[in-house]
Order: structure tokens, then C-alpha cells, then sequence
């Protein structure tokens, strides 16, 4: 089963690798100049008949919302040393909280992302 995806798409780059050790960068996020990193504690993940939905908040504030950015990742089988190339979609939702002024409605933006997969051997 793959473990490490590189997406891209719509001046976005992640990569992610599934199953690393609690508390190692496990997600980067890139967007122009912007990076983010991730540990696996702040990773969402939830299983769908798509395949896994992985989620990140890129900015959350209680008072005044913020955004959350998330992609599909099928169930991909690819053999040690092999890559796999797939598509697949992102969402990045925006958010206010009760603070915001002025209240926006939620919004949620679509994009399609181009990935690679590939089964690699993740530090422990």
C-alpha cells in the first residue's frame, strides 16, 4: 500500500507520509511562499468510500473563523520502488467565527490535485 504522496495543483504542493512516528513532520503544505508542516497530531483523517479524506487547519481562530484545507487520497497498491500517478480533488474551506466582522458565510473552494504515490520505508 502507497504511504507517501506528493500532490499538486492550483500553485499548491503537499506531501505527506502516512504511518510516520507521532510528533515528525508527517504533511507540508506549500502555497507560493507559504509553507506549513504538520505532525501527525494535527492531522485529521477519515475513512469514506472514496478513500481517506485528510484534513488541516491552515488558520483557525475561535473569535474570528479561518481555513481548512483537505484532499481525497484513494487506496493506491504500489510496490516498494514504484510510484503510482493519480488525480484527485482538494477542498480548502473559509470560515468566520462569531467574532468577525463583518460574518461572512462559509465558502468552500475546489481544485483538482495531481499526485504521486509510492510505498517507502518510514522512520520510526
Amino acid at each position: 500500500m502507497a504511504n507517501q504522496f506528493l500532490l499538486k495543483g492550483h500553485h499548491i504542493e503537499v506531501k505527506y507520509t502516512v504511518g510516520i512516528t507521532p510528533g515528525l513532520i508527517a504533511l507540508t503544505y506549500k502555497e507560493g511562499s507559504v509553507s506549513r508542516d504538520f505532525k501527525t497530531s494535527e492531522i485529521t483523517t477519515d475513512q469514506t468510500a472514496l478513500g481517506s479524506l485528510v484534513s488541516v487547519p491552515l488558520a483557525r481562530s475561535v473569535d474570528t473563523g479561518g481555513t481548512i484545507f483537505a484532499f481525497f487520497l484513494p487506496n493506491i497498491e504500489v510496490a516498494r520502488g514504484q510510484t503510482a500517478d493519480f488525480t484527485t480533488v482538494a477542498i480548502r474551506e473559509e470560515f468566520s467565527g462569531p467574532d468577525s466582522v463583518p460574518h461572512r458565510p462559509t465558502t468552500w473552494q475546489t481544485f483538482v490535485m495531481h499526485g504521486t504515490a509510492q510505498s517507502v520505508i518510514v522512520p520510526l
